[in-house]
């Protein structure tokens, strides 16, 4: 089990990365907003390969955070070693929580952006949600800034005798991926997954187009998910764990 405390630091030493990437300014040649063109995205790459315009200062942090830190960050599902990036502005976020209902409780994660560096909104991208039935189940999730403008995370469910590796990226023309346990997940069709696991081991899934962007409070959201006909009829299989 990972030491939570440990956990914690290097959570918030990340995070501090992401927002005191708000001190450097892109590329004045590519266009700040919501849209990329091929072109500003094929720009952005032939940033990324030109060390001249690396930022030298995130990068040692990353290398330092690395050496102090390295068991943690390699047992995540994509060991997340140092790697020099262009300058950016963004900032990203990850949000644990729990669903309990009379007889199941279900952990979940938020992966979203902020909807520009300045703002206090979130926007969601992925929701992700596990049949623990289990407040303790051990649940451990990265979210990545370096790779901006693409969004990505990745992170471990371990419940009871399962034990789920997910990884997640988004682009910035709103086509996004999540690929748990080899099974991928084409987010355009629904940003909400929910996994079932099975006494057999196996485990089953629901995909949903909802979104708490949708809601102005999470608790509507959740009210949503939990009525749904689908997951109220899985959430009573008998093959489910207990």
């Amino acid at each position: 089990m990972k030491n939570t405390s440990n956990l914690f630091i290097i959570f918030s030493v990340l995070f501090i990365s992401c927002r005191e990437s708000k001190n450097s300014k892109p590329s004045a040649e590519i266009k700040e907003g919501k849209s990329w063109s091929n072109e500003q995205l094929g720009l952005r790459a032939q940033q990324h390969l030109d060390s001249s315009q690396w930022d030298v200062s995130l990068f040692h942090q990353d290398i330092e955070t690395y050496a102090a830190y390295a068991d943690i960050l390699k047992s995540y599902p994509l060991n997340k070693s140092p790697f020099p990036v262009a300058q950016y502005d963004y900032a990203v976020a990850s949000r644990p929580f729990i669903f309990e209902t009379e007889h199941n409780i279900l952990k979940g994660v938020r992966i979203g952006e902020y909807e520009n560096p300045e703002s206090e909104k979130i926007i969601d991208k992925l929701t992700l949600l596990v049949l623990t039935n289990d407040k303790d189940a051990e649940e451990s999730t990265l979210v990545e800034s370096r790779n901006y403008p693409y969004l990505t995370a990745q992170g471990t469910f371990t419940v009871k005798n399962h034990e789920y590796d997910w990884v997640f990226s988004s682009s910035p023309d709103d086509y996004a991926t999540l690929l748990l346990n080899m099974k991928l997940f084409d987010l355009r069709f629904g940003e909400t997954v929910i996994i079932f696991p099975q006494k057999d081991e196996s485990f089953t899934y629901i995909q949903i187009d909802d979104s708490p962007n949708q809601y102005d409070q999470f608790e509507d959201f959740k009210e949503s998910v939990m009525n749904n006909s689908k997951v109220l009829a899985q959430m009573s299989s008998d093959h489910n764990i207990k």
